[in-house]
């Protein structure tokens, strides 16, 4: 039995505060857009954070964003290990966002690092395998990485996932 001077008369006075906080916790500005590593030209990914239909895990949009907004600033002045840790940071916030895996993937390949970037790519696919369209660009990603490495079996395969997903989207 618990002891009678441990009272519970302040938890239900604490519901409004925690309601109000909660819901203060929603209010955030829309994402903005993703840029590629570089001003490379490559099929965009939604925007992190901005709630997915195909199954990819919508994320806090403030904090990520602006952590976006830094890679890309490391990126635009030729910086990828600081692009990376930007996004990163961004994965600690949202680890399930499917599209900042794929953009750590991308950075990844840039930098040369191909095993990584395949591996980064698979993670995003696992995390979103609705979505068709970032599949696809995963897939793509994996099909440069491997053939870099000189496996151009396997970069076959991998543009061939793409090819059937872009077939399925389009």
């Amino acid at each position: 039995m618990a002891a009678p001077h441990l009272r519970l008369t302040a938890v239900p006075a604490a519901f409004p505060l925690l309601a109000a906080l909660a819901a203060a916790g929603c209010a955030t500005a829309p994402p903005a857009p993703v840029v590629e590593p570089g001003g490379a030209p490559v099929e965009e990914a939604s925007a992190p954070s901005r709630p997915s239909p195909e199954g990819a895990a919508p994320a806090p949009r403030g904090p990520v964003l602006a952590l976006l907004d830094e890679a890309r600033a490391a990126e635009r002045a030729g910086d990828l290990e600081g692009a990376a840790a930007s996004v990163e940071r961004a994965l600690r916030i949202a680890p399930r966002d499917a599209v900042l895996w794929h953009r750590l993937a991308r950075i990844r390949l840039a930098q040369g690092r191909w095993r990584q970037a395949e591996s980064l790519a698979r993670r995003s696919l696992a995390l979103a395998p609705r979505a068709r369209a970032l599949a696809a660009r995963n897939w793509r990603l994996i099909a440069r990485a491997r053939r870099a490495r000189g496996d151009a079996a396997g970069a076959r395969e991998a543009e061939r996932r793409a090819a059937a997903l872009e077939g399925a989207t389009g």
